[in-house]
């Protein structure tokens, strides 16, 4: 019998943790972390970052806190768990685009609360190898409720040699 790929063990992996959902808190947002993302967006602060800032800022940061270790990070960059539980370490991954639902702003100072879950794993044959296809749902969450839904693609792949 012929050992699975790398990529079939983890295809194989997320078909057993979809549906699987979990929790993080992510804290209060800074105002300060807003201007920067305003900055890196439109190349100045604006003035609304002080009072309602944009959802988007929510969907755009993969891990919240410091971040793995330099050493921790797969040859990519990618953290090896950017599901919040779910390991793809040694496979190569590319974003493969969202679908946000907006609820409502995500005002500054809000305490924020994840829930990350996997709904999706499919492995497609592709000319250059099989290509891994993963679909995670992240809903944010602020005291009052619902801000965001965010539906995330990923592309995994196997380093080529």
């Amino acid at each position: 019998m012929t050992e699975p790929s790398l990529i079939e063990r983890v295809w194989r992996a997320a078909k057993d943790n979809l549906g699987l959902s979990r929790q993080a808190a992510l804290g209060r947002i800074d105002p300060l972390h807003l201007e920067r993302f305003a900055v890196a967006v439109d190349g100045s602060v604006r003035e609304d970052v002080r009072g309602l800032a944009t959802p988007l800022f929510l969907s755009s940061v993969l891990v919240w806190g410091a971040g793995p270790d330099e050493s921790e990070l797969l040859p990519d960059g990618n953290a090896a768990d950017p599901f919040s539980g779910f390991d793809v370490a040694g496979l190569r991954l590319m974003a493969g685009g969202q679908a946000l639902v907006f609820h409502r702003e995500l005002v500054p100072g809000a305490s924020m609360t994840v829930e990350v879950e996997l709904s999706g794993a499919d492995l497609k044959p592709a000319s250059s190898g099989p290509l891994l296809v993963l679909s995670v749902d992240r809903r944010y969450f602020d005291e009052t409720g619902l801000v965001i839904e965010c539906r995330e693609t990923f592309l995994g792949r196997e380093a080529l040699a």
